[in-house]
């Protein structure tokens, strides 16, 4: 339905407004992870207070700010029944990693394809393409690329906030595809809104004849672009014998009227399972896939799990894409939980916990269509709240390739030089990893931007997989690494300590643990580790007069946390590490600083146990029954000491 409403009151919008702040407080599970109530609040309070002195067009896009801040992608305020933004710009404007280019317009502007966008009306393009993002449904700036294209071309958007100063011409500055710069203007003309421009990649906002980049290469597109241009077949696999591989394109989670997709999973499978000796690489492509029913996906991840072994490390990639979403995304996460799948691409829009399951609501006295979400999906790990998903290995989506029409993500796999950072650490070790990451770095611009893992991922791979394998360098590397990254998050601070502990560098574990209580000061597990690490350097480089000093000028500062147990937890450290001789004299210590410490004679008895010493071992499990009657540990001993 098209809305053509009259002027609203400022109570009625008013009324909106309140009624929009509370459905999004009704439905949606975590309306405030992004930003606060209280700042959303004072924000919808400033909106109000301004209305006597704003326009509709102003209002409505101050309120697509205010939702989109809520940096949820399915979450925002719909144009599509708004009449008043029916007025369009016939060109088509596309984000790539080098620029913002022009991929179709009308006949009269066709001289403008392929030319990269330097200034849009009174702002540079990037300034321009900013400004747009800020009034769409996005869960990151990654986001921007998959729903820009939506709003660009709209003169009324534009002159609203400011970008060009009349909604009849579009100034435009634009580097042409011969390298000459030029200044042009485009006429804006009615079209009926749609906003699915950005699905579509040939649609341009006009009535008239349009050309685009691909006119003339129908016949000789990519692969990956081969059922996606002129329009999209929501899923399709191509066995290419010669590449040896199996090529799927996922461009939809539907059931297509045409093969419903349990149809399809038994065909796709069926000639997999003919082949698998043949195929060298699974590849799955859902780089254009922006969701769908996500309830699909359980059944067909399954058959890849039961071919667990014939898709090894190596075999079975993901690509991913600036247009990956939503469902999407939810196939990406349970993958990568259930299978060795390893992801290329660009980063997608789409993170693997997100919220979604929409419902949609009109407001009733402007008849603004609005999304809501209703559901919190979490396929990631928990602490991953980036907001996008950054693949394995990350090649982006430029202008020069999309132009040239050729499939360097495709041509990466098929050379195999789609590896994941981690596997060239497990694999080839600290050099090859360090030389790996520069090279990256050159090739794709500072690692923050597209470093795949989280701190606590890196925290998890390190100690989880790394140091049971004995790849204490590995896992010290990445460590560091993890808190050069994220130099604020305590985990990586508290998981280095331990790795450095662990590999024996003990000033450096020390340091480490000092940073992480720069940033959380009461974490009791990590002070008692701290505690003991600086007992453990102090023993070791000045004995027991020196260990006897810091442990009373340690519980005169921490009376609460220093005890006799802490030494007691101490020698067993030493005990653990088979420093025998070392935990006795600390135990000793401990008996002879807290002789009615029945636990501490206990403790020294096991050690003494441990170095052969029997005798030594009954006579201070004696003491230990002697001030603990109760000790029922000390009795089982003796027993078993007195029966040999």
């Amino acid at each position: 339905m098209s809305v053509n409403v009259a002027a609203q009151s400022v109570a009625e919008w008013r009324q909106d407004i309140g009624i929009l702040t509370g459905k999004i407080e009704q439905y949606h599970p975590l309306p405030w992870a992004k930003i606060s109530r209280g700042a959303f609040v004072g924000r919808a309070e400033e909106i109000k207070a301004s209305l006597p002195n704003w326009n509709r067009e102003r209002i409505i896009l101050e309120l697509m700010k205010l939702v989109a801040s809520l940096r949820d992608g399915h979450t925002g305020i719909l144009l599509n029944n708004q009449n008043s933004f029916n007025l369009w710009f016939p060109v088509r404007f596309e984000k790539f990693h080098d620029g913002l280019f022009i991929t179709a317009a009308d006949t009269k502007n066709s001289g403008l394809l392929g030319a990269k966008v330097l200034h849009i009306g009174n702002l540079d393009a990037g300034s321009a393409y900013s400004q747009i993002g800020k009034i769409f449904a996005s869960d990151s700036d990654h986001g921007l690329a998959r729903s820009a294209t939506n709003y660009l071309s709209n003169a009324v958007i534009l002159k609203t906030l400011g970008i060009i100063d009349s909604q009849r011409l579009l100034p435009l500055e634009v580097l042409l595809s011969d390298g000459t710069k030029r200044e042009i203007s485009a006429e804006s003309a009615a079209w009926r809104m749609g906003f699915n421009l950005s699905y579509f990649k040939t649609t341009v906002p006009t009535n008239n004849g349009t050309k685009t980049i691909f006119d003339d290469k129908l016949d000789s597109l990519p692969l990956y672009l081969s059922k996606v241009i002129p329009s999209r077949v929501p899923y399709w696999f191509e066995y290419v014998p010669d590449d040896k591989l199996i090529y799927f394109q996922y461009n939809n989670v539907t059931n297509w009227n045409k093969e419903p997709f349990s149809d399809f999973t038994k065909r796709l499978f069926k000639t997999y399972d003919e082949h698998v000796s043949e195929i060298d690489k699974f590849v799955i492509d859902v780089r254009f896939n922006s969701g769908g029913n996500g309830y699909l996906l359980p059944p067909f991840v399954r058959e890849f799990v039961l071919r667990r072994d014939s898709l090894p490390r190596g075999k079975l990639y993901i690509i991913t894409g600036r247009d990956t979403f939503s469902a999407a995304s939810n196939f990406i996460g349970r993958m990568l939980k259930n299978t060795t799948a390893i992801t290329v691409g660009d980063i997608a829009a789409g993170p693997l916990n997100w919220c979604s399951d929409t419902v949609r609501f009109d407001l009733p006295n402007s008849h603004l269509m609005v999304n809501v979400s209703t559901m919190f999906w979490q396929e990631g790990h928990a602490t991953d709240s980036r907001g996008y998903y950054p693949p394995d290995y990350y090649m982006p989506t430029t202008f020069k390739d999309y132009l040239s029409f050729s499939g360097p993500v495709l041509e990466a796999i098929k050379n195999n030089e789609a590896v994941s950072l981690k596997d060239v650490l497990f694999n080839e070790g600290v050099e090859k990893f360090r030389a790996e990451l520069q090279r990256r770095e050159r090739r794709c611009g500072p690692k923050e931007v597209w470093f795949p893992y989280t701190s606590f991922d890196l925290a998890l791979y390190a100690l989880l997989t790394l140091a049971p394998a004995g790849k204490m360098d590995e896992a010290s590397e990445i460590s560091r690494l993890n808190t050069v990254l994220y130099p604020e998050d305590m985990r990586a601070w508290y998981f280095l300590a331990e790795i450095n502990e662990q590999r024996g560098e003990l000033k450096e574990a020390l340091e480490s643990y000092e940073k992480l209580f720069s940033i959380e000061p009461h974490i009791p597990e990590a002070r008692s580790s701290y505690h003991n690490l600086m007992l453990l350097i102090t023993f070791n480089d000045q004995g027991r007069g020196g260990l006897v000093d810091l442990y009373k000028e340690l519980k005169k500062k921490h009376p609460d946390e220093i005890n006799e147990g802490t030494l007691n937890t101490f020698g067993y450290q030493l005990l653990r590490g088979k420093k025998i001789q070392e935990a006795i004299e600390v135990f000793k210590l401990n008996v002879d600083l807290h002789p009615d410490y029945a636990n501490g004679y206990d403790s020294l008895a096991e050690a003494y146990l441990n170095a052969g010493e029997n005798e030594l071992a009954v006579k201070n499990y004696k003491k230990s029954l002697e001030l603990d009657p109760g000790n029922n540990n000390a009795k089982e001993m003796l027993k078993r000491l007195q029966q040999k």
